[in-house]
């Protein structure tokens, strides 16, 4: 009780009191405070919602290899070596950010969805780009041509500055996720973006078995050992078997657990937060205004 006496709570609430009628309870503070509001709603009229969407996706479990005995199981076992499963990931994540898979999107069309606002009449090599006045101003300075097209590369760039792909340590689940103003398009274009990923990592292992075919066949050809010959007749049969189960629609790498969706609500901007910090900055300013102007002769 000595402390609350001490303390003098009637008399810092005196203080606070006059402060709020001094500087926070003024004609202009109500006027700012209406005017973050106009402002904020003008804010909001040149800012484009953003929605988030996500799929969810699961590595592909790799069949284990059968196990023999003797020379010829010790030469398939090499020949027939593959990455762990943990490399999925990272082999799906490199594969998704290359520039083959931006190609690949590039001639589905999606160039024009994104750079010719979807006009499909335009030819995707001749999609003309609009640069800044800085950037033609550097150009002029540093002496360097300005490219006058769109290319996969600006695609590739467009998937690396907008898709994000993440997996938690020691987890199977992996996140693809991005942020669009169009629900529609956001789907449609992670969702083929994932398939187009995988297919592209299927039919670069195809051809790398054709070419472990074409060399062991040549030699075959030369060998005179019945044993390296049956083993390499294995090698051969392995690489004919692995083709044979990579031509089909089934995924390689990974499987959707959540196909894409999109968020009901945008989520940004958010108009709470804008209409709130926007409100607290002008009343804020308001006061600080008033205080530094009552106070001018103390302060300097």
């Amino acid at each position: 009780m000595n402390f609350i006496k001490r303390f003098d709570i009637k008399g810092k609430f005196s203080i606070l009191k006059n402060f709020f009628h001094d500087y926070v309870w003024k004609k202009s503070s109500l006027n700012l405070a209406i005017a973050s509001i106009i402002f904020s709603l003008g804010f909001l009229q040149f800012t484009t919602p953003q929605f988030y969407i996500s799929t969810t996706l699961r590595e592909s479990e790799s069949s284990p290899s059968p196990a023999g005995g003797g020379i010829g199981a010790g030469v398939q076992g090499l020949l027939s070596f593959s990455p762990a499963e943990g490399n999925a990931y990272t082999e799906f994540r490199s594969n998704l950010y290359s520039y083959i898979v931006a190609q690949r999107m590039w001639q589905e069309g999606w160039a024009t969805q994104i750079y010719a606002a979807g006009d499909k009449t335009k030819d995707i090599n001749k999609i003309e780009r609009r640069h800044t006045i800085s950037e033609k101003i550097s150009s002029f300075l540093l002496g360097y041509d300005l490219y006058d097209y769109y290319s996969p590369h600006d695609l590739q760039d467009y998937i690396s500055a907008s898709v994000s792909v993440a997996k938690e340590l020691r987890a199977t689940n992996i996140s693809v996720s991005m942020m669009t103003r169009d629900q529609a398009f956001g789907i449609n274009f992670l969702n083929e973006l994932i398939l187009v990923t995988d297919q592209y990592a299927k039919e670069y292992l195809m051809l790398k078995s054709q070419g472990i075919i074409e060399s062991t066949q040549k030699q075959l050809a030369v060998s005179r050992n019945s044993a390296i010959t049956a083993s390499l007749s294995a090698s051969i049969n392995k690489e004919y078997l692995k083709i044979a189960i990579l031509e089909n629609d089934m995924p390689y790498h990974i499987y959707f657990i959540d196909p894409p969706y999109s968020s009901e609500y945008p989520v940004s901007p958010n108009t709470f937060a804008i209409f709130w910090s926007n409100f607290i900055i002008f009343v804020i300013s308001s006061i600080m205004f008033h205080f530094i102007r009552d106070n001018k002769d103390d302060l300097w």
